[in-house]
């Protein structure tokens, strides 16, 4: 693919640092600051504040059966029975826009799915998740000076408390119309364990559609009636408190509970702990006492959960609307016992990813929609 072939979003009119261009087939961990400019990047700049806008979502497209991705596949891998799917002998760059649109639906029905050695820039990346919606572009996460929609995800030798950002969530929930399909490509890994002989840094996701209805019948029902208030403000004040950048004003919005993918049309939990402040409506003691308990049921349903162990340019895409996820933090200090001696080292590391995400829908509640198990026994009762 040549650089004509890569269409890029328009930029912001605003940008800082106008005279920097990220090179292709570069990292930017490397040119950015190559240049002399700080990566990720945390030069103030302003951006209209965000409203509703027109989505599709480009699994309506897809053919049910998922087969121009599939039978494009080496190999397909169900990670566990509830979340998770890696596809082998795939290059993410290479589909077809009908592969794409069957993508969706693969990612929407299983929550995450998994590709590894992708020969990918970040331009290229870009140009991929815009074909699933408008990018977001984060209030004040840094970015890459040129291309606002890519977050960084990055931790070196500096991030000495990476435990307090190990925190169940689905991303920006407090957004008018949050991420749906979300894509992180990881570039380089931290060392870990006995002499830094593997790699660290694995993420975890978590199936809201199993969780949902892993609940009693009159919990779910009760939860449907909720609303939750979802705030960007705590994020905003860190970004100041720490001279960090602001670029847009910071919002608290009101979403369902229990929301519907517009695509598979099941319901799924959607609530996170790192944004849902309170339920609406209802005495704040018992509001918390039950957010209390569904963070707690994410946490700890460990049966729907999957575990990704990251290798160099792997790549993973989630829903962003009916998944959790939480990165682990074990690559810092650590103890480990080799031949009956306890060491304790600090091993090198370095955590580097490039995120960039498509937004969705602004979430609802079709009252008329069904679990993810409710709708599959509905359908094998209508082939027998």
């Amino acid at each position: 693919m040549t650089a004509d072939e890569v269409q890029l979003p328009p930029k912001p009119a605003n940008l800082p640092h106008p005279d920097y261009h990220t090179p292709r087939s570069v990292s930017p961990l490397e040119s950015v600051r190559a240049a002399g400019l700080e990566y990720p990047d945390y030069t103030p700049f302003k951006l209209a504040n965000l409203t509703l806008h027109p989505f599709t979502d480009r699994g309506h497209h897809a053919d049910p059966s998922k087969s121009r991705l599939l039978s494009a596949a080496t190999e397909i891998i169900h990670l566990t029975p509830d979340i998770g799917t890696e596809l082998a002998g795939l290059q993410l760059a290479s589909l077809t826009p009908a592969q794409k649109d069957d993508l969706a639906l693969l990612v929407a029905e299983r929550g995450v799915v998994f590709f590894r050695d992708q020969a990918m820039d970040v331009h290229e990346q870009i140009a991929f998740a815009a074909y699933f919606g408008e990018l977001h572009i984060h209030q004040m996460a840094g970015i890459i000076p040129d291309l606002p929609w890519v977050h960084p995800i990055y931790k070196d030798h500096t991030a000495v408390n990476g435990r307090s950002h190990q925190i169940w969530h689905s991303d920006v929930s407090y957004e008018l119309q949050p991420p749906g399909l979300t894509m992180l490509r990881m570039d380089t890994l931290p060392a870990a364990g006995p002499g830094g002989s593997v790699a660290g840094g694995d993420t975890i996701w978590a199936s809201g559609y199993a969780l949902y209805e892993s609940l009693s019948p009159k919990l779910r029902a009760f939860l449907e009636t909720l609303e939750a208030k979802h705030s960007g403000l705590e994020q905003a004040e860190k970004a100041l408190k720490t001279n960090g950048c602001l670029r847009r004003d910071p919002i608290e919005t009101i979403h369902p509970v229990v929301r519907t993918h517009p695509v598979t049309k099941w319901k799924t939990l959607y609530v996170n702990e790192n944004f849902t402040k309170e339920i609406v409506g209802i005495e704040k003691k018992v509001g918390h006492a039950l957010l209390d308990t569904l963070y707690r049921t994410i946490a700890e349903a460990y049966e729907y959960q999957v575990r990704w162990k990251w290798t160099p340019n792997a790549v993973a895409i989630w829903d962003n609307r009916v998944t959790f996820h939480t990165g682990i933090f074990d690559y810092c200090m650590s103890s480990y016992l080799v031949s009956g001696v306890l060491l304790t080292t600090e091993v090198p590391h370095l955590r580097h990813g490039l995120r960039v995400a498509p937004q969705a829908e602004k979430p609802y509640l079709d009252v008329e929609s069904k679990t993810r198990k409710e709708d599959l026994e509905s359908r094998n009762a209508l082939k027998q």
